[in-house]
């Protein structure tokens, strides 16, 4: 009885050492959270680096994530995009809706010498994709005022490529006098 006893007690002491485990999967949850006073962790993209806001203002961040949304959803109308000009816009969402997007990636942003934000970006459709770099600035506001919202300045894209991957099929035709070094 008193055997029974012991392993009892030894299996209720073990049990919630074992479902820890076992709800925390293989990795930690040391590595997959932050630690207290820690900076939040991104995830990085392999064309435009780190995801997430960067060295930029949190209020920049918001600001560049609707500009590019209004770009996604072809909105023409946002009021972000109000002080650019309507040939540079039209360049923008013609390159963009050549990709057809489905969604995007932000990459870590900056603060440029002149004050404006820099954040590149990444929209990828379902066979091509397209980056570039987002420019925003502060509107202009009265010295005693507080800054004013960032609004869209700028956007430079690169050329559209396919997201998918290309196989080419290899033969392995080796005659038997080549060797590998």
């Amino acid at each position: 009885m008193n055997t029974l006893r012991v392993f009892f007690l030894l299996f209720a002491a073990a049990l919630p050492l074992c479902a820890q485990e076992a709800n925390s999967g293989s990795i930690p949850d040391a590595i997959l959270r932050p630690q207290r006073g820690e900076e939040a962790r991104y995830p990085q993209d392999t064309v435009i680096g780190e995801l997430g806001p960067g060295e930029a203002p949190a209020d920049a961040y918001r600001a560049a994530r609707n500009v590019l949304n209004a770009f996604l959803r072809n909105n023409r109308e946002s009021s972000l995009l109000a002080a650019a000009g309507p040939i540079a816009l039209g360049e923008i969402f013609s390159g963009i809706g050549a990709v057809n997007p489905e969604k995007f990636r932000i990459g870590g942003g900056r603060i440029m010498p002149d004050g404006s934000a820099s954040f590149l970006f990444r929209f990828l459709g379902r066979e091509k994709g397209v980056s570039g770099e987002l420019y925003l600035r502060r509107e202009a506001s009265a010295e005693d005022a507080p800054p004013g919202p960032w609004r869209f300045d700028d956007a430079l894209l690169d050329e559209i490529h396919d997201t998918q991957v290309r196989r080419e099929v290899y033969r392995f035709d080796f005659t038997p006098y080549e060797r590998f070094y």
